[in-house]
C-alpha cells in the first residue's frame, strides 16, 4: 500500500506526457509537459494523500473548557507548538474532543502536564487528573452576577434582602429588579462600564409560606432572568413580651396595641406614682405584675423597659431580671434618652457612648434592616461600635442609635430612639412594624433546637448535581443511629431514601448526598425532627454559581499539587497532508492545458 500511489502515478503521468508530446504544435512544449506531469501527479495524490512525520509531546497537552479565550490559546500554542489540543464540553477547530477526563488519562498514559483554559473544572472532574501537573489559564469572569446571597428562611414581617455583586459590560447600563407577588418590588441602576457593583434589593413578604421571587436584569431593551430567589416565610413567632414603663406614655401604649394585633402575649406595667402601678394584658391571662420575680420572667421572651423604670426597681427585681438574661436567655431592651449614670443599671445600659453636638433631641434618618429607614427623633448620643456590640439601628453616617450585646445566654440592648409611635400617626405602619420586628428578632429568647437539617452545599442546588444535606441531633448517645431520612419533591409523591454517614469529628452530625432529578421544592424528613425544605433551581439559573465553583476547585487543586515538571518525551506520528494543496495544483495545471490548447 505504501508504493501504490507511485505505481499508479507513473502510467498516468506517462500517458499525459505522451499526449502532450504527440501534438503537432511545438510551441510551449516544455510548459505542456510540466503541466501534464503536475496534473497527473496531483490527481493521484488527491485519491491517495501522502503523510508526513509529525513530532509530538505526549507529556504536554492543552485542554479547552467552556469560555476559553482564543487569544490565550494562540499565545499558548506559540510557546508549546508540539502540544496536543483537546476540548472538554467546548467546541474549537483543530482540537480533539474528549468525552470524559478518565478516558483521556487511559488513552494518553504519558500525559504529565495539562494546560487548562476557560472556566476550569469542578471537583469531580479534577479527581481524574491526580498526579498530573495542572497549569490554569482561567478566563475573566463574564458580565452578570458574580455573587449573590439571600436568607433561606425569614419571619413574616421581616425584610427579605437579596444582595450580591454584578459585573456590567463595557458601554452598557443595567438595571436589576426584584420581582415578587407578580410585580417588580425594588430596583437598582448600575452605570455602564466594565466594573463590578455591589447591589442590595429588598422585599417585605405579606404572607407566610414558600415563595420563589425572581431577580431580573434589564440592559437596553432586553430583560433577562438571572435566577430565582426561594424563601420560606414562617409565621411570626408568638412571643411573650413584658413592657415596663416608668410612666404611662403614648410610646408604650401604641407598642402594646401593635404587638397585641400580631398575637403576641403582651403585659404592660406603667408606674403611676410611688407604690402604684397600672397593669394591662393582651392575649394572655392576668398575672401579678407588682413584683418582678424569676417565676414571672419565665413566661416572657423579651422585656422592653426604660432607664427610669430600671432605676425605680428594687435590687432584688434587678437581680432577678439579670439572672433571667444570663441564665435563662431573656432579651432586655432599654429605651433611653441619655446614658445611664447609675451603677445599679450598668448591666442593662452599660454601653460605651458619645454625645453628639445636637440639641437634647434632634431629627435624623434612622436606618435598619439593610437600608430600610425613616426620619426619627433621636437622643443626641451614639453608641460606640465594638466587637461585642451588634448594631441594630444606625443614623446616616456611622452613628449607632441602637445596639445589642450578648450577656450570658441572653442579650441586652440599648436604644436612643425614645419615640416611634409618631410613625403610625404619619401612616408609616409598615416601617413601624419592620422596626420592631427587627429589634424583637435580634434580642428575643432563642429556642433551643436539638434536631435540625441544613444544606451544606451548594448554595444553588441544580438538577443532576449533588446536594449535601447535614442532620444534627444533639440528643443522640454514643452508638445510636438516627432514623433513616427520606427526600421527596413536593411536585410528586416519589420518595428517595438518603443514606447518612457519621462525621468522625462530630458524632452528633450526619451527612448524605442527594441527586435531584428536576427543579422545584424538595423536602427532607426524618422522624422526630422538623422537615427541611430546599429549592432546586433550573439548570440555566445562576450560571455564575457553576463558574465560581469550577474556578475555586481548579485553583484549590493547583494550590495543593506538588508535582515537579518532567523532562519532555517526544513522540512521532504520521499526519496526512491536506488534499486541498493537490486540488489547487490539479485545477491550475489542467486549466493551463485547456487554455493552451485553445490558443
Amino acid at each position: 500500500m505504501l508504493y501504490l500511489p507511485w505505481l499508479l502515478a507513473i502510467p498516468v503521468v506517462l500517458l499525459l506526457l505522451w499526449q502532450a508530446w504527440r501534438r503537432p504544435a511545438r510551441q510551449r512544449l516544455p510548459w505542456r509537459l510540466l503541466a501534464s506531469a503536475l496534473a497527473g501527479l496531483s490527481l493521484v495524490l488527491l485519491v491517495f494523500p501522502p503523510t508526513y512525520r509529525q513530532t509530538l509531546d505526549p507529556g504536554t497537552a492543552i485542554l479547552l473548557t467552556e469560555g476559553y479565550a482564543p487569544d490565550t490559546l494562540q499565545a499558548l500554542l506559540q510557546a508549546n507548538k508540539k502540544a496536543t489540543v483537546y476540548t472538554y464540553q467546548a467546541t474549537a477547530a483543530d482540537a480533539t474532543p474528549v468525552a470524559d477526563l478518565y478516558t483521556l488519562r487511559q488513552q494518553h498514559p504519558a500525559l504529565s502536564t495539562l494546560h487548562v483554559l476557560g472556566q476550569g473544572l469542578d471537583a469531580t472532574e479534577l479527581a481524574a487528573l491526580q498526579n498530573i501537573r495542572l497549569i490554569p489559564h482561567l478566563s475573566a469572569l463574564p458580565a452578570g452576577i458574580t455573587a449573590v446571597q439571600w436568607p433561606e428562611q425569614t419571619t413574616l414581617g421581616e425584610d427579605v434582602t437579596v444582595s450580591g455583586k454584578y459585573k456590567t459590560a463595557a458601554g452598557t447600563a443595567s438595571t436589576l429588579y426584584l420581582q415578587a407577588a407578580g410585580q417588580r418590588q425594588d430596583s437598582v441602576k448600575l452605570s455602564p462600564g466594565d466594573s463590578t457593583y455591589t447591589f442590595r434589593l429588598r422585599y417585605t413578604p405579606k404572607l407566610s409560606g414558600r415563595f420563589t421571587y425572581t431577580l431580573l436584569a434589564k440592559s437596553n431593551t432586553q430583560t433577562d432572568t438571572l435566577g430565582l430567589v426561594p424563601v420560606q416565610v414562617t409565621p411570626d413567632k408568638e412571643l411573650g413580651i413584658l413592657l415596663l414603663a416608668a410612666a404611662p406614655s403614648f410610646e408604650f401604649k401604641f407598642l402594646k396595641n401593635h404587638l397585641g394585633q400580631l398575637q403576641h402575649r403582651v403585659a404592660l406595667r406603667a408606674t403611676i406614682s410611688k407604690g402604684m402601678n397600672q397593669s394591662e394584658w393582651l392575649n394572655m391571662p392576668q398575672q401579678n405584675l407588682s413584683a418582678i420575680t424569676p417565676k414571672l420572667l419565665q413566661g416572657f421572651d423579651v422585656v422592653i423597659t426604660e432607664q427610669e423604670a430600671l432605676q425605680s426597681m428594687s435590687a432584688a427585681e434587678r437581680g432577678a431580671l439579670q439572672r433571667a438574661v444570663t441564665d435563662g436567655g431573656l432579651g432586655v431592651l432599654t429605651v433611653a434618652t441619655a446614658p445611664a449614670g447609675s451603677r445599679a443599671t450598668a448591666f442593662f445600659t452599660g454601653f460605651e457612648t458619645r454625645r453628639l453636638p445636637q440639641q437634647p433631641a434632634h431629627s435624623t434618618r434612622a436606618l435598619w434592616a439593610s437600608g430600610v429607614g425613616t426620619t426619627a427623633a433621636a437622643a443626641p448620643y451614639t453608641l460606640l461600635s465594638s466587637t461585642t456590640v451588634t448594631g441594630l439601628v444606625r443614623a446616616e453616617g456611622s452613628h449607632l442609635l441602637a445596639g445589642a450585646r450578648q450577656a450570658g445566654w441572653g442579650k441586652v440592648a440599648l436604644s436612643f430612639l425614645p419615640q416611634t409611635f409618631n410613625w403610625q400617626l404619619e401612616g408609616k405602619e409598615e416601617l413601624y412594624a419592620s422596626y420592631w420586628a427587627g429589634l424583637l428578632s435580634a434580642i428575643a429568647r432563642e429556642e433551643v433546637t436539638d434536631k435540625f437539617w441544613q444544606r451544606t452545599a451548594p448554595q444553588v442546588p441544580l438538577p443532576n448535581k449533588p446536594v449535601i444535606l447535614t442532620y444534627t441531633n444533639y440528643c443522640l448517645t454514643g452508638g445510636t443511629v438516627p432514623p433513616a431520612p427520606t427526600v421527596s419533591s413536593l411536585a410528586d409523591s416519589v420518595h428517595s431514601s438518603l443514606p447518612l454517614a457519621q462525621d468522625p469529628m462530630q458524632p452528633t452530625q450526619f451527612s448524605g448526598t442527594f441527586w435531584p432529578r428536576h427543579s422545584g421544592w424538595h423536602q427532607v424528613h426524618t422522624a422526630g425532627a422538623p422537615p427541611y425544605f430546599f429549592y432546586v433551581q433550573d439548570a440555566a439559573s445562576w450560571p455564575f454559581e457553576g463558574i465560581y465553583q469550577r474556578r475555586q476547585a481548579t485553583q484549590a487543586f493547583v494550590a495543593q499539587q506538588g508535582i515537579k515538571p518532567a523532562a519532555p518525551a517526544l513522540a512521532h506520528q504520521q499526519a496526512p497532508i491536506s488534499p486541498l494543496w493537490f486540488f489547487v495544483l490539479f485545477v491550475l495545471s489542467s486549466g493551463f492545458l485547456w487554455l493552451e490548447e485553445k490558443f
